[in-house]
């Protein structure tokens, strides 16, 4: 499995400090809200943890993305 994947960055549901913290919110957004999976990322030199639809990513040529390593898939 490839961990990179690319997003908007202005796509991401929540930026969070704390991996652990992370992985809480984005269950509870999922389950709360019934929605398609969710991606734990985390950009080369970010200090959070964005969560992101896991639909929303996006081609690494469009001109809007930025690269993220997967750290969790929900």
């Amino acid at each position: 499995m490839d961990n990179r994947i690319f997003f908007n960055p202005g796509d991401s549901i929540a930026n969070i400090n704390d991996y652990n913290e992370a992985i809480r919110k984005g269950q509870i957004f999922k389950k709360e809200q019934h929605t398609d999976d969710l991606v734990i990322a985390k950009g080369p030199g970010d200090e959070e943890y964005a969560i992101f639809y896991a639909k929303d990513a996006l081609p690494a040529d469009h001109h809007t993305s930025q690269p993220y390593d997967v750290q969790q898939k929900l």
